[in-house]
C-alpha cells in the first residue's frame, strides 16, 4: 500500500502540493453534489487527516529535526529549522517571515500559501481549513509535556488574516535552550 508522505520526495516540492490540492479540488467537486458541503468537507479531512497521523513522528523529524529519544531539544530544533525546513519542504508556493527568534520564542509569520492561493483562485477558499487543520494533528504531539513546547496560530491567511503567525514558545521548566536573537 502506498504511503502518503507529500513532504518527502526530491526536487521542488510545490509540483506536489499542486498535485494533492488537484486531486483535493477534484474530490471535492465530485462529492459535494452527492452528499453536500459540510459532509464533503469531513470526508476530505477524515482521510488526510487519517494519513498524517499515522506519520507525525516521522513529520516531527523531517519537519523540525525533533527525534523521539531526544524530546526535549524539541524548541530548540523548531527555532533553528522552522523556516529552513518549511522551504525546503513546501517549496517556492510559501513565503516564510522570521518575526521572533528569542532563547523562549520563535514566531515566523507565513505571508504566502500554496494552498490558501489555489483554493482561492479555484473558487474553493473552504478547502484551505482542512490543510491548516492538519497542523493540529503535530501540535497536539507538541504539547505533550515530553517536549517542553507550546504552540499557538492566533491569525491565518484562510481566515482572512495577512499571515498565519506560527508561535512557539518554551514552556515552563523546559530545560533545552534555542537560539537566541
Amino acid at each position: 500500500m502506498a504511503v502518503l508522505k507529500p513532504w518527502q520526495g526530491k526536487g521542488d516540492p510545490t509540483p506536489r502540493w499542486r498535485r494533492l490540492s488537484w486531486t483535493v479540488l477534484i474530490v471535492y467537486r465530485l462529492l459535494r453534489p452527492v452528499v453536500g458541503e459540510m459532509r464533503a468537507l469531513a470526508a476530505i479531512h477524515s482521510v488526510l487527516s487519517r494519513q498524517f497521523r499515522r506519520h507525525t513522528p516521522a513529520y516531527l523529524e523531517d519537519r523540525f529535526g525533533i527525534t523521539q529519544d531526544a524530546p526535549g531539544e524539541a524548541f530548540a530544533r523548531i527555532a533553528e529549522n522552522y523556516q529552513p525546513r518549511g522551504q525546503r519542504l513546501f517549496g517556492a508556493g510559501f513565503s516564510y517571515v522570521q518575526a521572533v527568534q528569542t532563547a523562549e520564542r520563535s514566531e515566523t509569520h507565513i505571508r504566502k500559501c500554496l494552498f490558501s492561493d489555489f483554493f482561492r483562485a479555484h473558487g474553493a477558499a473552504e478547502l484551505t481549513p482542512i490543510f491548516c487543520a492538519q497542523d493540529s494533528i503535530w501540535v497536539d504531539e507538541l504539547h505533550k509535556p515530553r517536549y517542553g513546547v507550546r504552540f499557538a496560530r492566533p491569525t491565518t491567511l484562510a481566515a482572512g488574516d495577512d499571515a498565519c503567525r506560527f508561535q512557539f514558545t518554551r514552556a515552563a521548566g523546559s530545560d533545552s535552550h534555542g537560539p537566541a536573537a
